[in-house]
């Protein structure tokens, strides 16, 4: 079974899905979804993971971003419900939280984030992310991944903080980086541990449970 984009609503769908379950199109047809072929070199990922990250990126995206409009009203007002009133307007990225700030995390479809075990797999999965992010908000189909990095595949500047966040990271591929973090959610009560000056992640601890302690995007993190 292979992955199709839908030749009406540009949705990925598997091959033997007829009509299509998003746009009702009888022969969604389209083109095949393929990642491009590896090249045998040493060090590059095997085909079968290779098309697993690929997968795997393909489903989040556009479970991300196939109901915006949903998202936007039912589906995000309940993220933030919970932390409404209480909670500030201001992120940790925008006003220094220092250590001892009590917070929540905020997590949206079209915001979501990594939880790492580093600084550098924070830096660089959520940058990986963002990436891919941007990308699928303006692009009719998927973004297209890289078979060696399992990247989603970048031009100028961003290639190059790719490359950098990469190999302060320590991994050759994206895949090495997110078996170390897992999915933020929204409504997460931390405490901030530290909040480097230099850095677009900080480090905080589970007020329940302090001995869970993570870093994340300072973007993603609130004040209560």
């Amino acid at each position: 079974m292979s992955l199709l984009v839908c030749r009406k609503c540009k949705k990925i769908i598997t091959s033997d899905t007829e009509p299509c379950p998003y746009c009702g199109e009888a022969d969604p047809g389209g083109h095949q979804v393929e990642p491009e072929p590896a090249e045998p070199q040493d060090g590059l990922m095997s085909a079968g993971l290779v098309i697993f990250i690929f997968a795997a990126l393909l489903i989040l995206v556009f479970e991300w971003f196939s109901n915006n409009d949903r998202a936007n009203g039912s589906g995000q007002g309940a993220d933030s419900s919970g932390a409404a009133g209480s909670v500030s307007q201001t992120s940790c990225l925008a006003s220094e939280c220092a250590a001892g700030t009590r917070t929540v995390t905020r997590a949206t479809i079209q915001e979501p984030f990594y939880m790492c075990k580093s600084e550098e797999f924070s830096e660089y999965a959520n940058f990986v992310l963002s990436v891919m992010v941007k990308q699928a908000r303006f692009a009719d189909i998927a973004p297209e991944v890289s078979t060696k990095t399992g990247e989603p595949v970048a031009q100028g500047d961003d290639k190059l903080l790719l490359d950098k966040h990469r190999a302060k990271a320590g991994v050759s591929t994206f895949e090495q980086a997110i078996s170390k973090c897992y999915r933020g959610r929204g409504n997460l009560q931390l405490v901030v541990l530290y909040s480097p000056k230099d850095s677009n992640s900080i480090y905080v601890a589970a007020e329940e449970n302090q001995e869970d302690k993570y870093w994340l995007p300072k973007a993603r993190l609130f004040r209560r």
